[in-house]
């Protein structure tokens, strides 16, 4: 009996000790983080990404409406600047801030006003195109797009600028 005594007090310090290595808890908390990279990029390319997003602003947040979220351009040649101005309405109760506004690339460049806009006032974002060495002999459909972060739920949101660039011979 004094052994069945022992053996039991062993096996209940073993599964006692077992469980506390095998908590669930501890095993989400230590799993990696899985994240998916866009096809064709490597990891430091996404680290570079992610260190680029600017982070959601803090605060109450609104609603915004763009009266248009395309600028097409129809047909450009090859080297010419166009602007587009893009207009939206504060749609929610609280000012609205746009905290970031970035272009895909160093060709699309934004430029707004950073002052708050008033529940129910209009406010607009120009963009400019340069289609230098974008084009081609027969034509080719430019599209690149312009990210505004506000303060909006969702916090982001996509405009899109296209153009279809000709080139000279």
């Amino acid at each position: 009996m004094k052994y069945l005594n022992i053996a039991i007090l062993i096996m209940a310090v073993v599964l006692f000790s077992a469980c506390q290595e095998e908590n669930p808890a501890n095993a989400v908390e230590s799993a990696p983080e899985v994240v998916e990279q866009p096809q064709g990029e490597t990891a430091p390319q996404a680290a570079d990404r992610e260190s680029r997003v600017p982070p959601p602003p803090q605060g109450p947040t609104t609603t915004l409406r763009f009266d248009e979220e395309i600028a097409d351009f129809g047909t450009i040649r090859d080297g010419e600047k166009v602007t587009h101005t893009f207009s939206f309405t504060n749609t929610g109760d609280q000012p609205l801030i746009l905290s970031n506004v970035r272009g895909s690339c160093g060709c699309t460049v934004p430029s707004w006003d950073s002052d708050p806009i008033p529940p129910g006032e209009t406010g607009t974002l120009t963009v400019e195109y340069d289609s230098r060495n974008k084009g081609s002999a027969d034509g080719k459909v430019d599209t690149k797009f312009v990210t505004v972060t506000a303060n909006t739920t969702p916090s982001t949101h996509r405009l899109t600028v296209r153009a279809n660039v000709v080139s000279e011979g």
